[in-house]
């Protein structure tokens, strides 16, 4: 694979990587696209599958995910009235992206551990054997 950067002193380069990072370099971006990939979930589930979150960050990162286009919102209005997000088409196409950085994150988690390293976990909200059906 070819890297050729784009140039930096251009404000405005269009930089790919620069695009895709601001769609979903977030934190919690990922791991809720994940959550969202296999169904629709409701707000509360999603916080429930990542206990690490807090509701405002959560909320924050959804409407950030709404923005880029990457999930839907669903406003249910049959009683009771209940909110469910959902990954939009384009969102699909992040899907093998998620797949790849956690298979990425597993290996490197299995180099850390043979070379007696403690790496840096952060939150731990995916199960290490979780995988995205469909990819």
């Amino acid at each position: 694979m070819k890297i050729t950067p784009t140039d930096p002193t251009s404000p405005n380069t269009g930089c790919p990587l620069t695009a895709a990072l601001n769609a979903i370099g977030g934190k919690w971006s990922m791991i809720c696209m994940y959550w969202l990939a296999p169904e629709p979930r409701r707000f509360s589930e999603l916080h429930r599958l990542m206990p690490e979150i807090s509701h405002k960050v959560l909320t924050e990162t959804l409407r950030d995910l709404e923005r880029e286009g990457l999930i839907i919102r669903i406003v249910h209005s049959e009683m009771p009235a209940h909110v469910e997000y959902r990954i939009s088409p384009h969102g699909e196409s992040v899907k093998p992206l998620i797949e790849a950085v956690r298979a990425w994150g597993r290996d490197h988690l299995d180099r850390a551990n043979q070379h007696g390293e403690a790496p840096a976990l952060g939150d731990a909200s995916l199960p290490a054997t979780a995988q995205i059906s469909g990819t």
